[in-house]
């Protein structure tokens, strides 16, 4: 895991991305669009007759200053779901 983390921080280094702060995370966060889709069931992949997909569309702003990799990380970790 050592390398994976020095990898990321040459990373950063090499294109000047930065890796946000637990409130500049936060305040990435918008309300976004609400998008359902349902889909019959082909046999092939399980679908549920009545649950719906559910996408929020833009949900998160990515700006070019930051890394949109580590906003992610953060944001999960931020909502104890780190390692997912």
């Amino acid at each position: 895991m050592d390398l994976l983390e020095d990898v990321k921080k040459s990373t950063e280094r090499v294109t000047g991305w930065q890796r946000p702060s637990s409130d500049q995370v936060a305040s990435l966060l918008r309300r976004a669009k609400l998008g359902m889709f349902r889909f019959r069931d082909d046999g092939m992949i399980p679908n549920h007759p009545r649950w719906p997909v559910i996408v929020y569309w833009s949900a998160v702003q990515l700006p070019r200053t930051l890394d949109p990799a580590t906003i992610m990380e953060e944001l999960f970790e931020s909502n104890d779901w780190a390692d997912s």
